[in-house]
């Protein structure tokens, strides 16, 4: 995740510094315009800015169907009316189980949020 920032930090930078440089430029008696170069270079900018959004938009849509996979296995345990003492150990062992992949599905998920907010 830190190189999503790290890159969309850099464009920002680098768009800043693209819009502080003068249109044209005077060597000699030649005055040299240099705003359709500028205008390349925000172009790609803007072709690196989409394809990092489309990368983050990827890396979101994998990490949320990780978490929809957690869940609905979860459920697929849990959901089941245990009828012996057997099934009830059982249950519980696919608790403890659940309890224990909690934790790193948590932690995907708040990646998810801090992703989403990078795209916003």
């Amino acid at each position: 995740m830190q190189d999503w920032e790290d890159n969309f930090q850099m464009l920002r930078l680098k768009r800043k510094e693209l819009k502080k440089l003068p249109d044209s430029f005077k060597v000699d008696c030649i005055n040299i315009n240099i705003v359709p170069f500028k205008a390349g270079i925000e172009e790609l900018f803007r072709k690196l800015t989409d394809a990092l959004v489309e990368t983050l938009q990827e890396s979101i849509e994998r990490d949320a169907e990780n978490v929809r996979s957690f869940i609905k296995k979860g459920l697929e345990k849990l959901s089941k009316n245990p009828k012996s003492v057997e099934e009830i150990e059982l249950m519980n062992k696919h608790a403890m189980e659940i309890g224990v992949e909690k934790g790193s599905i948590v932690k995907i998920f708040q990646g998810c949020e801090l992703k989403n907010k990078m795209i916003k």
